[in-house]
């Protein structure tokens, strides 16, 4: 009996025990409750909103480059983009085995993934693969709820129609980096990273967007709430004429050297054609290292823009600085003439013409259109290096020309005095003189100031700045000061050159459907003796035969247009780039009948 109530006491006590536990715990959930619900509700409704929305940013549309008749030289495909959030997904490097089975990556380019992955922000989407067809997303699309973070958008991508023909002035477009982003571009956007597409990227990216996306517990978008669209970038007309640049490049075949052609009233450049160039799809399709060290081993410098950022010595056609000189300078050789018989005697050695039997008596008019050298040996002694330094100048050379490019060249003048390894300066000896006055010796000039110079002739002396983008006002950095006779005289020599028999273009021009005045010229590579039978010695190799020079203006009696076109290795200029003339004149002929 006693254990009887023993056992049911005990059972009482636990029960007791049990029922106060069990009411101190339903308490403590009350409190709980109550705390969250009451207290902590503000703060975990907004928790709860973020773990269940997702904002995300929507990229827009890049502006299109187009030529002046409205030819698309960087325009936009319809493509689809790869993307993940890194932390919505469990186990990275599984999420990308399972994807590979589909998109078929190689091990470059997943590790490129991985190295993109873990340079990114955790929680924002990063790029894992572009450029694609519907055909490649479609078998991952219709499984996308097995990947956790993953998303498939459709979008655009760059493309460049005209390939290694715009290749240095379009420029390219590569992934974001480091820098870019505390510019405040996001980590999967394309950046201008060459040519225009750099230099105009603020109008050309437009403003990014977001979207308000409902997502579930393993982050995959369920609905999308709400949405701001992203605003289009510009769309940029260039004064680039393409069917002229089209001309040029056909008739310069796989040599390397650079043609320019622009307006020669308002400074519109028409035609800007660096060869060898290279395919800039391949830096926003996917450029593979192999491709990139081979651009950067070619001898003949693909990625070199030799329109701007190439400074060569000008050869003979620097001999119109020298007579515009002498002209200014009252210098009397250039109003009167002397007998050219082959050479110039200088001390010990002899100064010699690139015709050994010399052209006999010949005055400014004659040593243009033969481009004598003895004449202008002797109209650069009598003026001095710093005279036709300064003459130079006056012309725009010696200074960019602040066309919208990069890194462009400057090139080079001879300064008044020479200046020694020492440190000290002296005067120029004659012998340096008289080589810069033919185009020779330190002086080096880019295409495009060639070919400013040449619509500075053909304008009556306006120095333009050359621009890019049609419908800019022209803009005249300075007028050069000289005589109406004195210009009428050095166009009347390039006149010459052309149009008549003995000029060192006539053979090749002279037959052009515009009348053309212009300049040939020759700039040596090597040096070679002025003494010796070397002088008359072609070259065996191509990389030591001389650079091939044209420069002038068509049509002769009311102009239009400019150009300047250097061949690498060309040899004689008349040959090697008076073609090119002929082309792109025929050309603009075409379209004038047309029009």
């Amino acid at each position: 009996m006693n254990n009887t109530l023993e056992i049911r006491q005990r059972f009482t006590n636990r029960m007791v025990v049990f029922q106060v536990a069990l009411f101190a715990l339903l308490f403590v959930l009350f409190g709980r409750m109550v705390y969250l619900q009451w207290s902590q509700y503000e703060g975990l409704m907004l928790q709860a909103e973020q773990n269940r929305l997702n904002v995300v940013p929507v990229l827009p549309t890049r502006g299109t480059i187009r030529d002046r008749f409205g030819v698309g030289l960087a325009v936009n495909h319809i493509s689809y983009r790869l993307s993940l959030i890194p932390e919505r997904v469990d186990d990275l490097d599984d999420t990308l085995k399972r994807l590979n089975r589909y998109m078929h990556w190689s091990s470059t380019e997943l590790s490129r993934m991985h190295k993109r992955i873990r340079r990114s922000r955790q929680d924002r989407p990063v790029l894992l693969d572009d450029k694609l067809t519907w055909q490649q997303v479609a078998p991952l699309s219709a499984r996308l709820h097995h990947f956790s973070g993953v998303d498939v958008q459709a979008g655009t991508h760059r493309f460049y129609p005209y390939k290694a023909l715009t290749s240095h002035l379009i420029g390219y477009l590569s992934l974001a980096r480091d820098e870019d982003l505390s510019k405040g571009f996001l980590r999967n956007e394309h950046v201008g990273r060459n040519g225009l597409e750099r230099i105009f990227e603020q109008r050309l990216h437009g403003q990014v967007g977001s979207q308000q996306e409902e997502v579930d517990a393993v982050g995959r978008r369920v609905a999308v709430l709400s949405q701001e669209p992203p605003t289009m970038g510009e769309d940029i007309n260039l004064s680039i004429n393409i069917r002229l640049q089209q001309a040029a490049a056909k008739a310069m075949g796989k040599r390397a050297g650079a043609v320019v052609a622009m307006d020669v009233r308002t400074g519109e450049v028409l035609a800007l054609l660096s060869t060898p160039g290279v395919d800039t799809n391949q830096f926003t399709l996917g450029l593979e290292q192999e491709e990139w060290l081979s651009w950067l081993r070619d001898k003949r410098h693909p990625l070199l823009n030799r329109t701007v950022q190439a400074a060569y010595p000008p050869g003979s056609t620097w001999k119109m600085i020298s007579s515009f000189a002498g002209l200014r300078h009252q210098i009397k050789l250039a109003h009167g003439h002397t007998q050219c018989k082959g050479y110039v005697e200088l001390a010990d050695r002899n100064m010699r013409c690139w015709k050994r039997t010399g052209h006999g008596k010949v005055d400014l008019h004659d040593a243009l259109q033969h481009s004598c050298d003895v004449y202008f040996y002797e109209l650069g002694d009598a003026l001095g290096m710093p005279a036709l330094s300064e003459e130079a100048k006056l012309w725009g050379f010696g200074e960019v020309t602040n066309i919208d490019l990069l890194s462009e060249s400057r090139g080079h003048l001879a300064r008044p005095l020479q200046r020694l390894r020492n440190g000290r300066q002296r005067t120029w000896v004659r012998g340096e003189t008289m080589i810069t006055a033919i185009g020779q010796g330190q002086t080096t000039v880019t295409p495009l100031q060639m070919a400013r110079f040449a619509a500075a002739i053909a304008n009556g002396g306006d120095v333009l700045r050359p621009h890019l983008e049609a419908g800019q006002i022209p803009e005249v950095l300075r007028h050069v000061d000289v005589k109406p006779d004195d210009l009428r005289r050095v166009q009347e020599g390039m006149y010459a050159v052309v149009n008549e028999a003995g000029g060192t273009a006539y053979t090749h021009l002279r037959r052009s459907p515009w009348v053309v005045a212009g300049k040939t010229g020759t700039a040596q590579v090597i040096g070679m003796s002025q003494d010796d039978d070397e002088k008359d010695q072609v070259p065996e190799l191509d990389r030591h035969k001389d650079h091939a020079w044209f420069m002038g203006y068509a049509p002769y009696d009311h102009p239009k247009i400019a150009f300047a076109i250097i061949v690498e290795h060309g040899g004689h200029g008349g040959s090697a780039a008076g073609p090119v003339v002929l082309s792109m004149i025929n050309e603009l002929a075409r379209q004038e009948k047309t029009l």
